[in-house]
Formats: structure tokens, sequence, C-alpha cells
């Protein structure tokens, strides 16, 4: 029964958190950039989203699109300080992760009406009903709440997949992905690239704040901590799902990232099963992350592959 459970959570939080591969792909893969901002942006989707819901009282699932806006912004900023600025594209990140930290703590002061600052905010303690906690989410009844949850989350990232899919079939998705696989190719088109970057990178930071948004009503609760880590969650995620689900056939690359999300997900419940009192439960994140780094380097070399690949152009 608990193996169940265990199973049932970590697919919900495979689908939650398969929004935010989805937006690390457009950064780390088609776009070849590091960007360490994710850790900030994901909490700051989660605290604007709950910001929309109680302040401005817009139901849950406009705030959580809305909540794209606001990770667009914080992505913007870090591709210009890379771009405009010629900082390197890991302290780009760092900075706006580092600024996102504050600017989330101090957006806290909204959720309380004592306007104190607050790490942990409860849905539950100002009745705000989340996108699955209301009425839709109980169209099956109480007892198959969870799997509406599911289906809830499923038909969310299935748009979200055709839109980035979408979007990158258009002039301007090419153009993106021209600029990370060859930027001289795009320079000597006559555009700029650096346009491209910041555009891209904006985008994934905006996906990746839906995914904090979405994180939030599915625990119907913000956590300022919440983006600790989510960096080398979704790039795993990532690298799972190119590494081994893009082999096959008819699979996609959003939609590889898609199960790789899932499997990661689940494989980190499942070590909670390992680890009861989660001592050596990070410990054990480490391992598993460094296993899939190995893996990926033995079979697909993604990443490290394809900088290798464009050392080996540039020679010839």
């Amino acid at each position: 029964m608990l193996f169940f459970a265990t199973t049932i959570d970590g697919l919900q939080m495979g689908l939650c958190f398969a929004v935010l591969a989805l937006g690390v792909y457009i950064s780390y893969s088609i776009l070849d950039f590091p960007d360490l901002s994710v850790d900030g942006t994901f909490p700051l989707g989660g605290v604007c989203c709950t910001i929309f819901m109680l302040r401005l009282g817009i139901p849950a699932l406009p705030a959580i699109l809305l909540s794209f806006f606001a990770g667009l912004a914080a992505g913007a900023v870090t591709g210009v300080l890379h771009v405009k600025f010629n900082i390197s594209k890991l302290l780009s990140g760092i900075i706006v992760m580092t600024a996102l930290l504050s600017v989330t703590l101090a957006l806290t002061k909204l959720l309380t009406r004592t306007g104190l600052t607050t790490t942990i905010f409860s849905f539950r303690s100002e009745n705000l009903e989340g996108i699955f906690s209301g009425s839709i989410s109980r169209l099956l009844g109480d007892g198959n709440r969870d799997y509406m949850i599911l289906i809830i989350e499923l038909i969310f990232v299935v748009a979200v997949k055709l839109i980035i899919d979408l979007f990158l079939k258009t002039k301007l998705g090419y153009m993106l992905k021209a600029t990370g696989n060859n930027e001289m190719l795009v320079i000597s088109l006559g555009r700029d690239s650096g346009t491209y970057k910041i555009l891209g990178i904006a985008v994934a930071n905006g996906f990746v704040a839906m995914s904090g948004a979405l994180y939030a009503n599915l625990y119907s609760q913000y956590d300022n901590s919440s983006g600790s880590g989510k960096v080398v969650m979704a790039l795993a995620s990532v690298i799972i799902g190119i590494a081994v689900f893009s082999k096959i056939k008819f699979i996609g690359n959003t939609t590889a990232v898609i199960f790789g999300a899932v499997v990661y997900s689940l494989c980190l419940n499942y070590l909670v099963l390992v680890d009861t009192n989660g001592i050596y439960l990070k410990l054990l994140n480490a391992v598993l992350f460094a296993l899939i780094l190995i893996f990926n380097e033995k079979t697909s070399g993604f990443i490290t592959g394809r900088k290798k690949e464009k050392r080996g152009s540039a020679a010839c």
C-alpha cells in the first residue's frame, strides 16, 4: 500500500516537474546555456501565482499561466547580463538566482495579513482554492481525487509540450536552435544571436515559473525554499529523456523529456522508502545523479558529447 501511494505521489510530482524539465530543455539542450537561475525562478512562479490568487482574486489556472511572465522577466535579466554585459553563463545565472532569493522573500509580505515575511504559506490558512483542490479535482469522487489530479496535470503538460513543439517549428524557433548549434551561422545571416539567446532563456524560465506555480497548487502551499536543487532535477530529467526515451521510434525530444521527469521523480520517491529517516536522502540523490551522468556518458554523450563535437568541428 505504501509503495502504491509512493508511486502515485511520484507520478504527480513528475508531471509537475515535467514543465520545469521542458523549460530547462530549451536552455540546456537547444541553447547550450547552463542556466542556474532556475533555482530562483521556480519559487518566483509559486509566490507570484499565490499572490495573483490571494490578493487579486484570479482563479488558479489563469494565475498559473500569468506566472509565466514573472519567469520570463527573470530569464530576460539572466540573458541580458550574459549577452549585453559579457558575464559568463554560469555567473549570470548565479547572480539572478541569488537576487531572486531576496525578491521572493520580499514578495511573501503580500501573502500575510500582518505584512511580515514568511518562508512557507499554506493555502488552507486563507481558504485558498487551487487548481487541484477545487470542484474539478472531485469530478471522479473524493476517493479518486489523486487520479483526477493526474488527469489535470497530464492535460496541462501535454498542452505545454504542444505549445513548445509548435514554437520550435516557427521561424523564430528555428533561429533559436540555430543559435545553440551554430551561432556563426546566425551572425552570417545578419541576425543578432544575442537577441535570440535572451529570448530563449526568458521563455525557458517562463515555463520554469509555471512549474513552480503548478507545484504550489499541487501541495496547496508556497515554500520559499522550493527551488533548491531544481536545476539538478531538471537536468537529470532532460538527460534521462534524451539518452533513453528519444531513441524510441515516434517519441520526440519534448515527449522524451516528460518521460524522463516522471522516471526521475519516481526514483526520488522510492529513495524515501529506502531511507525513511531522510538522513542520507541528499547523499542518495547525489549518487543517483552521478549514475545518470555516467550512464549518459557511456551511451548518448548528451551535453558532454555535444561539446566534443563542437570542438572537433572547430578544429577542422
